[in-house]
Formats: structure tokens, sequence, C-alpha cells
């Protein structure tokens, strides 16, 4: 892969990764459309993850600095975790990040190898967007709720998470909708949507990087690796802004027209 390639690669990434139209199957698509599926594989696509994994961390610095010191503190003072949990909602939020965790970390290391062939089939992702745009579309009968993120919601949201593994199926998008479909506020199921992929992101890039270490890839593909994240953090963290007001505005559900237009599309493309 070249390094113009691995740029507009990292491009749709960020514009991607944080709508809820599914970056990985936008990866799959635009490898097959630009003549670069399988070249860089798995290993691009965790690189630009990682890329905008680095524009989360810029966005929500402060609330990450509030949620590791409430936690830090917690463990610090064991005696008071009662307390501490009942009147400190950064407590509450980061233990439902670790919990939310838990079903994609299962499932990532159980069918590792079935979820890396998955990239493989055009077709198979574009079934997946066409299920993301009607799962988007059904959130139009969501509740508004103000709900806070439990222990017992974190999971379900996890669940959806953990599903969205799959190239296609919108990460964003399916926790997010299971947030709103739980009752939860629409602003706050968008923080911990994004704060909820840390952990996850940053788990797949270490787990693929082992991999790599045992067949390192040459300098041409180190070098289109880096120009891909690269693009992907810088042009994420503008997507991340943009995606974050529109949520507030309400417009979350339109995205589903896009994915199922795109998913059509693009079996069509293949017919």
């Amino acid at each position: 892969m070249d390094p113009l390639t691995a740029a507009v690669l990292g491009l749709v990434q960020a514009l991607t990764e944080f709508l809820p139209v599914s970056s990985s199957g936008h990866l799959v698509l635009g490898q097959a459309l630009l003549g670069a599926h399988g070249d860089g594989g798995a290993a691009f696509e965790v690189a630009v993850h990682f890329g905008t994994l680095l524009s989360v961390v810029v966005v929500f610095r402060a609330e990450i600095r509030r949620l590791l010191r409430a936690t830090i503190g917690a463990l610090a003072a064991p005696s008071r975790f009662g307390e501490r949990w009942r009147d400190d909602p950064d407590l509450r939020l980061s233990a439902a990040i670790a919990l939310g965790c838990i079903p994609a970390g299962v499932v990532g290391l159980a069918f590792k190898d079935q979820l890396e062939a998955a990239f493989d089939s055009v077709a198979g992702v574009c079934v997946a967007l066409i299920g993301t745009g009607l799962v988007l579309l059904a959130t139009k009968l969501a509740r508004p709720g103000a709900h806070e993120v439990t222990p017992g919601r974190s999971l379900l949201v996890g669940a959806a998470q953990a599903v969205a593994i799959l190239p296609g199926v919108s990460r964003s998008g399916s926790t997010i909708a299971m947030a709103l479909f739980l009752g939860i506020d629409r602003d706050l199921a968008a923080r911990y949507s994004f704060l909820l992929s840390l952990p996850v992101i940053l788990g797949a890039t270490l787990l693929k990087a082992r991999d790599l270490a045992a067949a390192p890839p040459t300098g041409e593909a180190l070098v289109a690796l880096g120009v891909g994240a690269l693009v992907a953090f810088v042009v994420g963290i503008a997507a991340l802004v943009l995606l974050l007001r529109l949520v507030r505005q309400g417009w979350f559900a339109h995205f589903g027209w896009y994915c199922l237009a795109v998913g059509i599309g693009g079996l069509v493309w293949l017919a």
C-alpha cells in the first residue's frame, strides 16, 4: 500500500469512525475500490483505529483525567468505596466503562481468526451496513430518557459493542442506539460510547502489535501505517467534535438512510 492510498483510507477512517456509519465497513469497501484489499489487511485497520483512539483521548482529556482520579482515589481508600460509589458519578461511570468492555474483549479473543476473516467479505459488509441502517432508523422510536449508565445497562451496551466488531456494523451506532433504547440521556450516551471505545481499541492494537512483532512489516508498509494513523488522528478530532454536536441536535437516526444507501449500492456494485 502506497502512502497516498494510506492517506485516503486514513481520511475515510477518521470521517466514519465517529459517525454511526461503520468505519471498518468503509475501510473494507474503500480497499476494494482502491485495489488495496488485503494489502496491509487488519494491521492497517488497527493502525488507523489507533489514530482515532488518540483523537478520543485529546477531545475527552479532561473527562479522562476525572475518571482516572476517581478510580485511583477509590482504590487508594477501599474502606470508603461505598461512600465514594454513592457520591461520585465519575467513579460509577468509570466502573461502567470497565464492565462494558468485557463482552467485546471476550468475543475478540475467542473469535479472533473468524473476525479477521470477515474483513475479506465485501458482500457481508454491505449486508451489515443495511442492518446498521435499520437499527439507526429504529432509534426514532426510542423514548427520551435521563437514566444513568448502571452496571446492567453497561453490559448491554457492551454486548452491542461486541457485535460491532464485525465490519459493517457501526460501533458508535450500535452502542449509542442501545443506550438510547435503554433510556440513557442522549449526551451521556454519546460520551459513554466514545469513552467505551478507548480500552477496546487499545486492547486490539496491543494484540495486533504482538502479531506484528512475530512478522514485522517492511519499511514501506510501516510508512503507510504511519501516514494512515496520522491522517486518522488529525481529521478524527474534527469529526468527533462534529458528531457530538449532531447527536445533541437529534440527527443520529438520519445516518440510517446513508448506511442503507451504501449497503444496497455496494450489493448492486458487486452483482
